[in-house]
């Protein structure tokens, strides 16, 4: 590891970004590869190379693993073949030896898929499709292998590794592209999904970071690695809401460029203070409309109680949201957080409150 003792900004410390020292064990390094995705892990000396971002990153992603002093890669995985995580891994097998490369079991006809396959056969690189539920040590810190846990899925993105990295009572969560056909399948799996840290699945689209992960990972921060004005529109408001429901403090790399997490296996330090900017990369993005309630057709004497009927809704005190009381969002929310009230809707939103994107009350 280049530096064993940095000075970063403390948990305990961010609110007023006092700097402390943090005696590191293990770095993850989630680098500022515009759209796409590329993470170095370091512990110790060992380093694993997870996705490497698109071609117009990849001399950079080179560049900066050798100011990390990297030598040799212990594991490279290639989560999925989409080019904006393959182009830098290929890159990066140019210049660093590596002992072992995990990547999934299926085959594409890219440019890029087949410059994987030449640099690995060159250089007779030990390539493998890791099992699921096998877990591998890199230095002071292990990861196993969560997904995928199918084989015929109609969407390559749901082909992608997801690993858990942990270092003592630290951990961290990376997903790949998985959607949530593959969340679903880990979320019923008996593995371990819990995590510190969770490496927003998708560049965070509304197709992935269901409700259903997040409440078995129940993270205390949401890295996201996506690219400034994207034309994806990522972040998706979707995922963004469900953060900022949940309280999950964000970082991002569109806004703040690489996110350094360090562990002593304790605590989790950071180069960079949470932004918690929940705004969707597509300004005029709008999450799917909910499903109507059925009404019945009110009678003469229902409509003259029709003045005393009373809502009851749920406020987030902390994010500031109106919902209803069966919305997914109250599931997620904090106890400390939560009030419930009878008071009308304009009332709420006169005093600050704005309803939910989900639920819409």
């Amino acid at each position: 590891m280049k530096r064993l003792m940095k000075y970063v900004i403390s948990v305990a410390a961010m609110s007023g970004l006092i700097a402390a020292p943090a005696f590191a064990q293990t770095e993850i390094h989630v680098l500022d590869v515009g759209q796409g995705l590329s993470v170095l892990v370091e512990s110790q000396g060992h380093y694993m190379l997870y996705d490497g971002g698109d071609r117009d990153k990849s001399s950079f992603v080179v560049s900066y693993l050798k100011e990390e002093n990297v030598e040799s890669l212990d594991y490279v995985i290639a989560s999925h073949y989409d080019a904006d995580h393959l182009n830098g891994v290929v890159g990066a097998l140019n210049v660093f030896p590596a002992k072992q490369v995990f990547s999934p079991d299926y085959t594409t006809d890219t440019r890029v898929f087949n410059s994987f396959q030449s640099v690995i056969n060159t250089k007779s690189i030990s390539r493998n499709q890791p099992k699921v539920g096998a877990t591998y040590q890199l230095g002071d810190a292990s990861f196993q292998i969560l997904s995928p846990l199918g084989d015929s899925y109609s969407d390559p993105n749901n082909y992608s590794i997801g690993i858990r990295i942990t270092d003592g009572e630290s951990s961290f969560l990376i997903t790949g592209d998985a959607e949530s056909d593959s969340e679903k399948e880990m979320c019923k799996s008996k593995l371990d999904l819990e995590s510190d840290v969770y490496v927003l699945g998708h560049h965070g689209s509304g197709t992935s970071t269901s409700w259903e992960l997040l409440q078995k990972v129940t993270p205390e921060y949401a890295i996201l690695s996506c690219g400034t004005g994207n034309t994806y529109g990522h972040p998706h408001i979707e995922s963004m809401e469900k953060l900022k429901d949940m309280d999950i403090q964000l970082l991002r790399t569109d806004k703040q460029g690489t996110v350094i997490a360090s562990t002593d296996g304790k605590s989790i330090t950071w180069n960079v203070t949470p932004c918690n900017d929940y705004s969707p990369g597509d300004k005029s993005d709008k999450p799917a409309q909910p499903q109507k309630q059925s009404t019945k057709k009110q009678n003469s004497g229902e409509n003259s109680a029709k003045a005393a009927v009373i809502t009851e809704y749920i406020l987030n005190t902390s994010t500031k949201k109106i919902h209803y009381p069966d919305c997914n969002s109250v599931k997620q929310m904090k106890d400390k957080n939560k009030k419930s009230t009878t008071q009308s809707r304009d009332s709420l939103i006169s005093q600050g409150y704005s309803p939910c994107g989900n639920c819409r009350p």
